[in-house]
C-alpha cells in the first residue's frame, strides 16, 4: 500500500511498496514526476502540473555483489534500453537510441563473509535500469537482480531512499527520506 510522506500545495511525496507500479499510484489530478521499476521500493513525486515542484536531488542505497576498488566514484557510461527485452547494454559507441548514464556511489561497508558491499549512489543522470546495468557491467550485480547477472535469491537490493526537492525559485529545498536499511532485503 502507498504510504504519504509529504504533501503541499499540488504535490505529494510518496513512498512507493515493492511490486507496485509508479505510474499508477498517483492521486487523482496528479502524475508521477520519478518513476521507479517495479520491483524497486522507495521515494517517488507526483504533482498536479509538472512545474509544481523541483527534484533537485535524489539517493538510492544498495546491496551489491564483491568489494570495490575504490570506497566511492563516478560511473559513465553510454546505455542503450532495448524495449523489445525490457533490458539496458553498455555500449561503445553513440548511435540512435543511445544515452548519457552518470552516477556517483559511495561505499557504506563492505561484508567480507558474504562479499556483499552497501553503496549509497546519487544519479546523475536518469535513465532505465541505469543503477542496475551500470554496477552488473562492472561485476557488482545487485543482489536478487537475476535480470542482470545476480544469483542471489532475494528481491532487487535498490532502494530510493532520500529526495530533496524545492517549491520553486526562492523557496527552501525540503529532503524527505526513509530507512534504507529496514528497506533493503536481509541477504
Amino acid at each position: 500500500m502507498t504510504k504519504i510522506l509529504k504533501t503541499g500545495k499540488g504535490y505529494c511525496i510518496l513512498y512507493k511498496e515493492r511490486g507496485e507500479d509508479s505510474e499508477k499510484i498517483a492521486p487523482p489530478g496528479m502524475a508521477v514526476l520519478s518513476r521507479l521499476d517495479v520491483p524497486v521500493p522507495g521515494i517517488i513525486a507526483a504533482a498536479d502540473s509538472a512545474n509544481r515542484i523541483r527534484i533537485s536531488d535524489k539517493r538510492y542505497c544498495l546491496v551489491c555483489q564483491g568489494r570495490f576498488d575504490e570506497e566511492d566514484g563516478v560511473m559513465e557510461d553510454l546505455l542503450f534500453h532495448d524495449s523489445r527485452s525490457n533490458r539496458t547494454f553498455p555500449v561503445r559507441r553513440m548511435r540512435k537510441g543511445v544515452k548519457e548514464a552518470r552516477l556517483r556511489y559511495k561505499v557504506i561497508r563492505y561484508n567480507e563473509e558474504k562479499d556483499l558491499s552497501f553503496v549509497s549512489v546519487v544519479l546523475d543522470t536518469g535513465r532505465t535500469h541505469q543503477i542496475r546495468t551500470q554496477f552488473a557491467s562492472r561485476k557488482h550485480p545487485l543482489a536478487g537482480d537475476g535480470k542482470y547477472g545476480s544469483r542471489i535469491k532475494c528481491p532487487v537490493a535498490l532502494v530510493c531512499c532520500e529526495m530533496t526537492f524545492d517549491e520553486g525559485e526562492g523557496t527552501s529545498s525540503v529532503t524527505v527520506k526513509t530507512d534504507s536499511e529496514t528497506e533493503l532485503p536481509e541477504v
